[in-house]
């Protein structure tokens, strides 16, 4: 399987990548949170019901490289997307997290990190993603 680093070409290309949840309290912000730590990755969240937190807007769609959204399955983060923005030319993953999970937990953690390095090669941050 290609890693996106690969697809985009050389391996120290910046990158943006947006994380989507439904609130923008737990799941994204530990996600944007987290991989900010890579180096060459910038990261923005927001939430498809966001209250408190940001909300999904066709801007943040258009500044992202690559869109993650937490769970199609449970959540229809991905559904969501799709009617009401514009997606072409977007690489969009489901990460098939549910919404179990406080910000920062080590779990949730965990499968970000094995989930993500699924599609973006984080070799070069793994470290600063453990501390």
């Amino acid at each position: 399987m290609q890693t996106m680093l690969t697809k985009f070409g050389k391996q120290c290309r910046d990158m943006n990548i947006l994380f989507i949840c439904t609130a923008n309290i737990q799941r994204s912000v530990t996600a944007e949170k987290l991989f900010a730590n890579c180096p060459k990755i910038e990261t923005k969240s927001a939430g498809t019901h966001a209250t408190y937190g940001s909300q999904i807007n066709q801007e943040l769609v258009d500044w992202a490289d690559v869109i993650f959204v937490m769970s199609e399955a449970k959540d229809g983060h991905l559904t969501y997307l799709k009617n009401n923005f514009s997606l072409e030319n977007k690489d969009v993953y489901d990460l098939n997290i549910p919404d179990v999970y406080e910000r920062n937990n080590p779990e949730l953690k965990r499968l970000l990190i094995e989930r993500v390095s699924k599609h973006i090669d984080l070799k070069s941050c793994l470290g600063a993603l453990l501390e």
